[in-house]
């Protein structure tokens, strides 16, 4: 059973964040774990491997503790005023472990310490579960500054840019999780909308999605199969621009 959480149990926070003093691991170092056997990424792809970077650069931590049926619009929708996500997945609980772990990585080192801050003082809670922070033992340096993120906001006909039809779409294509879609604007008389998909990774998730834009866009025969021609031109009409992280913000 997860460890219950006591939101005033400021003795205990503090004695945490005195202990990793001492251990050398502040600011923005906490003990290494690693991730649960069941976790679903392959370690023969490169892009899973550790990176040969110092643990004081990297932006990858692992989260224990979790409730069993936590998601992914739980667990992101509580990671607020810290910086952007770079990816982020659960691994359900198995016959070892009742409780779900997640892996998040965040798009630069800045965002992870401001997470690690609010983490320590009690600020990361689930209900009755207190989740456990750690860096994770595989490695992930910084992403490059840039205006891209996990959040995608999709402009077009309303007939192609709606939850339902996108979500069938990308789901024809790639695998992805969610944290939210929000319909930011339909304009009735134009039939123009504006429709936000907050993706729980920019790596292989928003990148694949503008992958896919593209390929409808530009009638590749794998985007457009099955499509009408009155959905082949509206396609045509459809653009896209990277949205802000709500992880990032207030």
């Amino acid at each position: 059973m997860a460890d219950r959480f006591e939101p005033h149990n400021q003795d205990l926070r503090e004695h945490e964040l005195s202990s990793w003093w001492e251990s050398g691991l502040l600011p923005g170092t906490p003990p290494l774990a690693s991730p649960s056997g069941n976790y679903r990424g392959s370690p023969d792809v490169a892009a899973n491997q550790s990176q040969d970077i110092p643990i004081e650069a990297s932006c990858s931590l692992w989260v224990t503790g979790l409730p069993p049926d936590c998601t992914i619009r739980q667990l992101l929708s509580r990671i607020r005023s810290a910086g952007k996500i770079f990816t982020s997945n659960i691994t359900p609980p198995d016959d070892d472990n009742q409780t779900s772990a997640a892996k998040v990585v965040f798009w630069d080192r800045a965002g992870l310490d401001r997470f690690l801050n609010q983490y320590v003082w009690g600020s990361f809670t689930f209900h009755n579960y207190k989740p456990i922070v750690a860096m994770n033992r595989i490695r992930v340096g910084p992403q490059p500054p840039s205006n891209r993120s996990r959040v995608l906001r999709i402009i077009g006909p309303y007939s192609i840019a709606n939850r339902e039809y996108l979500e069938q779409y990308f789901n024809k294509h790639f695998y992805y999780q969610l944290e939210d879609v929000v319909m930011i604007h339909h304009n009735q008389v134009t039939g123009e909308a504006r429709i936000e998909f907050r993706f729980s990774s920019y790596r292989a998730q928003a990148v694949s999605a503008v992958t896919w834009i593209h390929r409808a866009r530009d009638e590749n025969p794998d985007a457009i199969e099955g499509m009408t021609e009155e959905q082949i031109a509206q396609w045509k009409k459809v653009r896209y621009f990277y949205g802000p992280d709500p992880c990032a913000s207030a």
